[in-house]
Formats: C-alpha cells, sequence, structure tokens
C-alpha cells in the first residue's frame, strides 16, 4: 500500500474527529443538567438541536431566542450570558423528563459541531451534589482539552 493513501486517510480521520466532537451527560428525572459547549472562538450564532432536528434554542450575540423552539422545551432551556464572552455557549435543560434523552449537538456554523449524548436515569439513582459538580467540572475540563 503506498505511504500517501495511508497519510490520505490519517489526515481525513483526524479532520473529522478534530471537527465533530462527542461527549457523555447524565442528567436524571425531575433534575436539571448542563449540557456543555464551549469553543475558542467567539461566533455570532450558535445553534442548539435534539437529534439534528429539534430546535432546543438559538444563541445569537449573546441572548438566547426561542422563535422556532421545539414546545418540548418550553420554558426549560436557559443559557449563561455572563459565560458567553468566554466562549461558552452551555445550556441547562430543567425538569430532565426520559424522553430528554438522546444526541444534542451545539453548532457554529460552517465551523464546527460538538455532539453530546445525554442519558437520562430515575431519580433513585442520583448522586450527591458534590458528585454532580466533580462530573460537571470534568466535562468543561474535556471540552476544553478537546478544543484546538
Amino acid at each position: 500500500m503506498n505511504v500517501s493513501w495511508i497519510f490520505c486517510f490519517t489526515f481525513l480521520l483526524l479532520i473529522h474527529t478534530v471537527s465533530v466532537q462527542s461527549v457523555r451527560v447524565e442528567g436524571f428525572i425531575g433534575g436539571s443538567v448542563i449540557l456543555p459547549c464551549s469553543f475558542d472562538q467567539k461566533p455570532q450564532t450558535v445553534f442548539w438541536r435534539y437529534n439534528d432536528s429539534r430546535v432546543v434554542c438559538h444563541i445569537i450575540r449573546g441572548e438566547a431566542f426561542y422563535n422556532d423552539q421545539d414546545p418540548v422545551y418550553k420554558d426549560r432551556v436557559k443559557i449563561f450570558p455572563s459565560e458567553i464572552e468566554k466562549g461558552d455557549f452551555s445550556i441547562m435543560l430543567s425538569n430532565v423528563k426520559e424522553s430528554d434523552a438522546g444526541l444534542y449537538t451545539c453548532i457554529i456554523p460552517n465551523i464546527k459541531t460538538l455532539t453530546l449524548e445525554l442519558t437520562v436515569k430515575a431519580n433513585g439513582e442520583s448522586p450527591r451534589h458534590a458528585d454532580g459538580l466533580l462530573t460537571f467540572l470534568l466535562g468543561c475540563a474535556l471540552l476544553y482539552s478537546l478544543n484546538f
């Protein structure tokens, strides 16, 4: 096999890995969960989607827009305006439901996409508050280390 083909394949695999990242997040029925999303760039527009089709919210120039939001997310999504200036476009989903489990994408159009897989557990399985905070901080550290 030609060495140039190996190089080309490795390069394409690296590009795909860098441009589409995936993170696992755990939530609990009835609780709140933070879906982390941060980028080195500070884009004007970020889109949040569920399973690539449902609109969770749009963040435009530091403000959340819910115009096209799927009704299942009405009054359950919050952004953190003070963090957006730092490149953090995370959202908090409250009153988590079993049906919220699935793939979420945080998208900077034509630049980068971050995919998160939310798993939802029953309330009885809820960890102590400190464990949840530790999980969130570890998720943020992972996201920071994955951004190039």
